[in-house]
């Protein structure tokens, strides 16, 4: 699979746009202050850790990963953007693991790559939409990136489990202006890639570890 950027064509991104998730109907119009809160307390902690002064660099990016790891319900993400091909992992324990593990390394250096010039910038929520009451809560933040004084709409995808509330995707703007799941996304590409090497997981693996590695090595040439 050629390594291709989160940034894709505007017909792509409408196509990931339109996808419904099966747990997801029709919206309702309330909003929902517990998930709100949920994501006002912790997405701030994780961009403070991005711009705290008193981390380096490693200490930075391992504080950012263990608080994206507790918010956001990852072993789920993991499975559901292989789809049909998720089979795979329920008929092998081993392969599963390993797919979460290496799936969890990538999301996170994602939402690093992506959030990192919001680093240390102040987050408020602003609103939520009910997709399925108290069940699936779409929450829309502002927050400024740095050197700048406009803000940007930021939207967490949020389902309760029974550990609670749990980040399921996440909705940024990309360079060319698009505004893109980051979930929805992975799905494409991955199942395009599944689609073309026969299923073989384990070769989509590899070349999402050197995605992963790329996506780090730029966070730390930022600075």
């Amino acid at each position: 699979m050629k390594a291709r950027s989160l940034t894709r064509s505007a017909v792509l991104v409408a196509l990931a746009s339109t996808m419904t998730l099966a747990f997801a109907p029709a919206a309702h119009a309330a909003r929902n202050a517990e998930a709100e809160r949920y994501v006002q307390v912790h997405a701030s902690a994780a961009l403070a850790a991005l711009g705290d002064p008193a981390l380096t660099g490693p200490q930075k990016q391992q504080t950012f990963y263990r608080l994206v790891e507790q918010f956001s319900d990852m072993p789920r993400i993991a499975l559901w953007v292989l789809g049909r091909h998720g089979a795979q992992l329920r008929a092998d324990t081993s392969l599963r693991q390993q797919w979460t593990s290496v799936f969890q390394d990538f999301a996170i250096a994602t939402y690093e790559y992506r959030m990192n010039r919001y680093s240390g910038s102040a987050l408020r929520v602003v609103g939520s939409d009910e997709l399925t009451q108290n069940q699936v809560v779409d929450v829309t933040s502002e927050v400024t990136p740095r050197g700048q004084t406009q803000t940007t709409i930021v939207r967490w995808r949020l389902n309760r489990s029974g550990q609670g509330w749990k980040v399921f995707d996440l909705q940024v703007r990309a360079q060319n202006g698009d505004t893109i799941w980051l979930g929805q996304l992975q799905q494409q590409d991955f199942l395009a890639e599944l689609g073309s090497n026969g299923g073989d997981i384990r070769s989509l693996m590899s070349q999402i570890q050197t995605q992963t590695n790329a996506m780090r090595q730029r966070v730390a040439a930022r600075g």
